[in-house]
């Protein structure tokens, strides 16, 4: 949950900036299809819209120290095989899957249908035909694809798998049993791969400069996490110190507010979101709400924290600063004007976010960093 959480909870409504399409259609026609997508949205049937401070029940009785916090910065290292595994993405990108007349290797593709079982019962979130598996790729549960290596066209795989305690709740740590069909194998024909194909196909000079370059991307990537994920912890202490009478009600008006992406989603390719959920995250609706669960008392408890310390603290946002953010993202986005940004995003919500980023630096820059 806690990579990139900044972005992940509260720039929610920017998803339609991007999901719309905006080569391809005017800007009002993107200003129109993002107000129904974000104004009101629907999730599971029901009609709801991005939950705001005013809207929550939710109290909090206590709150937790928040300034002269110790924590330490952690920075990944970014090694060799880093470098690599990202240069064997990009020229997976210029390279075909082709069909080969072999056992399975790690990194082929399988072409598979499979059934599961777990307590001798199946469902559809255990089912799946013609779905293509990257061995080694971590789609599946751990230990899944593994078992996979060596088998050929035709073959049926007994899959036995353990579901990780952290699983949705009625997955979590159970024993399951899947019946695999390979019904394809296809290895990757890589094109020839030198100085010449790069600087024709990449924006490096050469394969040098290309590991040079991917190797400062990931470094700076790191840098990011860092800071990331060191913000989230200093926030997570305040949580835990902090007391809060938390209301079912708020904590399921996040939980519709995020399902709510899936839906702009399922909208925009014409399905009903339990046909999205189960196309492309091989779950149902009420799994998806169950693994939300945790983020959204987590979120709940986040506003009413930073905006008892804004109050604490005397924060506040300028009309300013809200247009300025705007331009910021209509900037970004490509758009001529913030028009289209509103429509998705709105200054109440642009201030909120401003409200909730001064609350983390003041947590920030009051905190004793090693």
């Amino acid at each position: 949950m806690k990579k990139r959480w900044i972005m992940a909870f509260l720039m929610a409504g920017v998803i339609c900036l991007t999901a719309c399409g905006k080569e391809e259609t005017t800007a009002e026609q993107n200003t129109e299809q993002a107000s129904k997508d974000t104004g009101e949205q629907i999730a599971g049937g029901e009609t709801y819209k991005q939950v705001s401070y005013e809207d929550l029940t939710s109290t909090i009785t206590s709150l937790g120290e928040y300034k002269g916090l110790e924590m330490e910065r952690v920075v990944e290292e970014v090694t060799d095989e880093d470098v690599q595994k990202e240069i064997r993405s990009i020229q997976k990108e210029y390279a075909q899957a082709v069909t080969v007349e072999r056992p399975a290797e790690m990194g082929d593709v399988t072409i598979i249908d499979f059934t599961g079982y777990v307590d001798g019962e199946t469902s559809d979130a255990l089912q799946g035909t013609e779905f293509s598996l990257e061995l080694g790729s971590g789609q599946f549960v751990p230990g899944f694809e593994e078992q996979l290596v060596g088998a050929s066209a035709g073959d049926t795989v007994e899959v036995n798998v353990t579901f990780p305690e952290d699983y949705y709740e009625d997955m979590a740590g159970k024993e399951a049993r899947f019946d695999v069909y390979v019904q394809e194998v296809q290895g990757y024909e890589l094109p020839d791969w030198g100085d010449a194909f790069i600087r024709e196909n990449l924006e490096y000079d050469s394969e040098a400069d290309m590991e040079a370059s991917i190797r400062k991307e990931l470094e700076d990537a790191a840098e990011e996490e860092a800071d990331s994920n060191l913000e989230y912890e200093l926030v997570l202490k305040v949580l835990d110190t902090s007391e809060f009478q938390i209301q079912d009600a708020d904590v399921e008006a996040y939980i519709q507010e995020m399902l709510g992406e899936y839906q702009t989603y399922a909208n925009m390719y014409g399905v009903e979101l339990e046909e999205f959920l189960k196309t492309y995250l091989n779950m149902t609706e009420e799994q998806l709400r169950e693994t939300y669960r945790e983020t959204a008392v987590f979120r709940v408890k986040m506003t009413l924290a930073f905006h008892e310390i804004a109050s604490m603290e005397k924060l506040e946002v300028s009309d300013e600063e809200c247009m300025e953010k705007l331009e910021s993202l209509a900037e970004e986005y490509g758009y001529e004007d913030t028009a289209a940004v509103e429509a998705v995003y709105s200054k109440d919500m642009i201030r909120e976010q401003l409200l909730q980023e001064k609350a983390i630096n003041l947590i920030r820059e009051n905190a004793v960093i090693s």
